[in-house]
């Protein structure tokens, strides 16, 4: 009896989901400001109120408009509600009201802010398997970590960011990462520096069964130190490009290289080599932490082994690419598509490099216990959402200050199809593997809850294209 339950239930999930996904049509509503369209409003002046830690000019770099310049009346509402927008994307503030008025010298421009707080010294107790719910399968409680990270965000008021790791426990993690997001006057350019030491005495060293297997040893199996440098340039509000030089210093026990022959290159225990990553971003979602309109771009190459003496045989080379288009289709429904796909070099790759479908973000949801490991890979996500609650703005009266006592939320009822598929190249892959070079299919239905300081929790219900189902936990944006 149960079993057919389950069976309908999985057919139920699938026939609703796809009707969503591939009978929903967009709807497009256009929207006209009062008065002449071609009329040119010059922005006389702009009050900023509730910085009180945020410099004036990281808020005036995100606004479509400064002072002096003139705004086409058709393009008024627009303009002030991408720059809102803008605002809050930064993560600097929990509320952005712009308001204006128009005088006889122009439009006076008023914003209202409520800032973040911004140092979080927060305890660390985490798992250190690949997600919560492939950790909730096993229950392993030897998986745990403790220690403290201390998080200054909008350090010196200039939206730079201080961030220092100190972790214990199963696995040892010292780092300190410094960066600022602006160097010169004219807020293109920036840079940062990371600076780490990692030591692991717990390391997923095979995939058996599409399941990561790990090997435990109380001596450390896994030494890791490294040093990055980062650049960055913005050239305007919405392309951003990151590069990062990296040394990194690896050293790894024979009883975890024993394990796994192709672990990491033959002979080899101890290594020291740099590598190069480059990314660009071009961002015009609406919310960056869980967006409803706009679209997004990026493209990322990383090589590892510079082509210098020392760091032979090092040599991986993968570049990846992400695409994310969000559309109302009403006031109340919405669609989202994302496609990620990665390819890499021709050389082999050891299995401490490869990493294939199941990580991060780059998963099938119902494959969230699985990997499906790859040199390279091509992933869809599909959503369909229904608004259950319109963002709803509320007071904590207990709490004095508004940093935290003025809360915003919503839930979203959501709808989703994701498909995969994984290529060998050249890598090694246990021959117990059934998911690489398979396509994955996996839907489900699921509650999203959003709330402030950029907080989103996922309750799902997926299944899979064998049979497999369960109920998932997430804590970012589904897309």
């Amino acid at each position: 009896m149960r079993n057919s339950l389950s069976i309908k239930m999985r057919q139920i999930v699938l026939f609703c989901t796809s009707v969503f996904l591939f009978l929903a049509s967009p709807q497009i509503a256009f929207s006209k400001f009062p008065g002449p369209l071609g009329e040119k409003i010059p922005v006389h002046s702009i009050l900023l109120e509730g910085n009180s830690i945020t410099k004036s000019n990281i808020i005036l770099r995100e606004l479509l408009f400064q002072e002096g310049d003139s705004i086409i009346v058709a393009d008024l509402a627009e303009s002030i509600e991408k720059s809102r927008q803008n605002l809050l994307n930064t993560s600097l503030f929990n509320f952005v009201t712009i308001s204006w008025e128009q005088k006889p010298e122009g439009l006076n421009v008023k914003i209202e802010m409520v800032e973040r707080w911004y140092i979080w010294p927060t305890p660390i107790l985490e798992i250190t398997d690949r997600n919560l719910n492939a950790w909730w399968d096993s229950h392993d409680f030897r998986r745990i970590n403790y220690g403290v990270r201390v998080k200054w965000s909008n350090f010196r008021g200039r939206m730079e960011n201080l961030d220092l790791f100190l972790r214990s426990g199963k696995n040892h993690q010292y780092s300190l990462l410094y960066d600022i997001p602006y160097i010169e006057k004219t807020k293109r350019f920036g840079a940062g520096i990371e600076i780490g030491h990692l030591r692991k005495r717990e390391v997923g060293y095979i995939t058996n069964e599409d399941k990561l297997v790990f090997h435990f040893d109380r001596n450390f199996l896994l030494l890791q130190q490294y040093l990055a440098l980062k650049f960055n340039y913005r050239r305007n509000i919405h392309t951003f490009h990151l590069a990062e030089i990296r040394f990194q210093h690896v050293e790894f026990a024979d009883s975890l290289l024993s394990r796994n022959k192709d672990f990491y290159y033959p002979g080899v225990r101890i290594r020291n080599y740099l590598s190069g990553y480059y990314k660009l971003k071009i961002d015009h979602r609406d919310a960056k932490f869980y967006p409803l309109d706009g679209w997004y771009v990026d493209f990322e190459i990383y090589k590892a082994g510079l082509g210098l003496k020392f760091e032979n045989p090092v040599n991986v080379l993968w570049a990846r690419s992400t695409s994310r288009i969000f559309v109302p289709l009403s006031n109340r429904w919405f669609f989202g598509s994302s496609i990620v796909g990665k390819i890499s070099s021709d050389a082999y790759q050891p299995y401490f490099f490869m990493q294939g479908l199941g990580y991060d973000r780059d998963f099938v949801r119902g494959y969230e216990y699985d990997v499906a490991d790859g040199a390279h890979y091509l992933l869809t996500r599909n959503n369909i959402k229904f608004n259950l609650i319109h963002e709803k703005k509320s007071n904590i009266g207990f709490i004095p200050s508004p940093k935290f006592s003025r809360i915003h939320y919503a839930s979203y009822l959501n709808f989703f199809l994701d498909a995969g598929y994984t290529w060998r190249g050249n890598t090694v892959i246990s021959d117990s593997s059934i998911l690489p070079e398979t396509l994955l299919i996996g839907a489900g239905i699921g509650l999203d809850v959003v709330t402030y300081y950029d907080k989103v929790m996922r309750i799902e219900y997926s299944t899979n294209k064998s049979g497999k189902s369960g109920i998932f936990i997430h804590f970012i944006a589904g897309i």
